[in-house]
């Protein structure tokens, strides 16, 4: 297994896999019986995953760029 962790967090985790050269990220509810969601990205989805979080991120600071 080629897994490297890139962040975590309570709830998160971004874990880059180079074997299948995607990265996953998973979440948990927490709690007593954490629930967990693994996302698994392609680097051309990644691309578009991080494009979609600049633009919120953007779209927070009211720079909406004429979109």
């Amino acid at each position: 297994m080629a897994w490297k962790t890139i962040f975590e967090s309570e709830q998160l985790t971004l874990v880059v896999d180079q074997e299948k050269s995607s990265v996953m990220l998973e979440t948990s509810s927490g709690g007593y019986r954490p629930r967990y969601v693994t996302l698994h990205w392609t680097p051309k989805e990644l691309d578009t995953v991080i494009e979609a979080l600049h633009k919120a991120k953007r779209e927070l600071a009211g720079g909406n760029s004429g979109e």
